[in-house]
Formats: structure tokens, sequence, C-alpha cells
């Protein structure tokens, strides 16, 4: 059996609980194994889920219950311009935690927006790059880390704090309808969460691990 990455398998319930309705048609970029289409599915929540995953083997294990999964690299524009170009539409668009592994985040947020219904909503998720573990791994230890997951991970070629998050996406033509904290302290020491309930008072940027935005066409 394929080992994969954790942190890229797991049900998103903190993205898909902003999903409402019944019978909808679902784009989940960055699918990885389709665990999220596979539950909506399962839920009947979503009627149709298509993919988009970087992964081949990944894909494959999608296409299993998935419409259909585009295989490829969202940095190429060549590919965008692939899923783009299809006549359908979705009532929702899921980026868990894609963004920051793009080029261009700004150029991928227009061109997925074509996708979206008039009244459809997209869901972002990205690691806040002014949490705590910079100031401590950047001028505490003076390093950079390459990690496999989180803050951190070496895939990662665009960082986004909430104002960053907030610009790109109100920059993309999209309008900013809830935005959530998820808050959380060091990975490396779990006994330093017992700060965070003390930082979070000070600054609850410094504790917020990732930014979660649910968006749609601006007016």
């Amino acid at each position: 059996m394929e080992k994969f990455n954790a942190s890229y398998i797991g049900l998103r319930d903190d993205l898909i609980r902003h999903i409402k309705g019944t019978n909808l048609t679902i784009l989940d970029v960055g699918c990885a194994t389709g665990t999220n289409g596979n539950f909506l599915l399962d839920k009947e929540i979503a009627s149709k889920v298509v993919g988009v995953e970087f992964d081949d083997i990944m894909a494959e294990k999608a296409k299993l219950k998935y419409d259909s999964v585009y295989v490829g690299d969202l940095n190429s524009i060549d590919f965008l311009k692939k899923i783009t170009a299809k006549n359908h539409t979705f009532d929702y668009i899921i980026f868990g935690d894609i963004l920051e592994h793009l080029v261009n985040p700004l150029e991928t947020l227009k061109h997925f927006k074509k996708l979206l219904n008039s009244e459809g909503r997209i869901i972002i998720s990205v690691p806040n790059i002014a949490h705590l573990e910079l100031f401590i791994q950047v001028y505490i230890k003076g390093t950079w880390p390459k990690n496999e997951r989180g803050i951190f991970d070496k895939t990662h070629l665009s960082w986004f704090t909430k104002k960053d998050i907030e610009k790109t996406v109100n920059q993309s033509g999209l309008k900013i309808l809830l935005y959530e904290r998820k808050l959380r302290g060091r990975d490396a020491n779990q006994k330093f969460n017992f700060f965070t309930k003390i930082l979070k008072l000070i600054n609850k940027d410094w504790v917020t691990f990732q930014h979660i935005i649910v968006c749609k066409h601006g007016k």
C-alpha cells in the first residue's frame, strides 16, 4: 500500500462544514486521494465531485468515486486553461492548503473563479506565516526549516499573513464572506501550547496556524 503524507489525505472537516445544501457540484482542488469528496458523496451533500491533483498515484485513488480528476501542475498555465476551458460550473470550489504551493496564487484564483456558479462559494485555507514559529525559527534559531508538513513545508512557494490572503482574494474579484482563524501553538513542543491562551490575548496572529476564508463572486 502506498504511503502518503498524512497531512494531505485527512478529512478537512474544518472546511467542508462550510458547505451547505444537498445535491451539490463540488470542485476539489488538490483532492489527494479523495477523502473530502468521498465524504460529501456518501452523505449526499454532493452529487458530483471533480478533482484536481498533482500526484498521479493519489489521483488514481480519487478517481474511484469522483466523476473525474484532472492530473497536472497548477503552476502550468496550459493546465489551468485545460480545466477552465470545460463548459461546467460548480456550487463550491475547495482550496484546502493549495495556494501556498503555487508560484502565482492570484492568477490561479482568477482562472478558477470562472468555474464558480453565480451564487457559488470558494473555500480556502492557507498556513499563516506570521505564526510565532517564524520568530522562533528565523530570529532565534537563525534558520528557515524545510519540513515535510506545516508552516515550513519544503514545497511551499508562496506565504500568507492574514492581510496577504485577504488581499489576494479581493484582487481576484472575489468577496470575503467569512474569515476564521485556526489556532495552534507549537507542533514541536506541545507543552508550549499552554501559553496559547495567553498569547492570543496579546496578538492572535502569533497563534493562528491557518487562515480559513469563504468567499463568493464580488459585486
